[in-house]
């Protein structure tokens, strides 16, 4: 279920990160997806990981103790969807610099934090996808 609202908060998010450079633990694919579920649904799958790493060995130490980024992602994101079925505010996995990545369906495309801001995705690099549901 969204809120009524989700597109304007989506909309906000992405506004407010399009120039913001990647950071861990504050604007990295992680948090950006969570932070776009929360816009999204009211619902925050990354509450209890908010503030626990602040630096990349933080993030991979995070990530080993969940099983990794597609681990994490099954256990608390909505129910996996092919991506070419993917909608607005839906997550999915890319590629990106080398690295599993999370993303943000927004429509034609995704988005995920990159060095310079948020980098656009083309929809085929997306290799699976979950529904944002509350």
């Amino acid at each position: 279920m969204r809120v009524r609202d989700w597109q304007s908060r989506l909309q906000a998010i992405v506004c407010r990160r399009l120039q913001a450079p990647f950071a861990w633990g504050v604007n990295d694919c992680c948090l950006f997806a969570a932070d776009c579920v929360l816009a999204v649904t009211g619902r925050d799958p990354a509450e209890d990981l908010r503030g626990a790493y602040a630096d990349e060995r933080g993030a991979a130490r995070l990530l080993a103790a969940h099983g990794g980024v597609v681990e994490l992602a099954i256990a608390r994101l909505g129910p996996v969807v092919p991506a070419a079925l993917a909608q607005p505010g839906d997550v999915g996995l890319v590629r990106f610099d080398g690295r599993d990545t999370l993303a943000v369906c927004m429509g034609a495309h995704w988005m995920a934090p990159g060095e310079a801001g948020l980098a656009t995705i083309l929809p085929g690099q997306v290799l699976r996808a979950w529904r944002c549901e509350a």
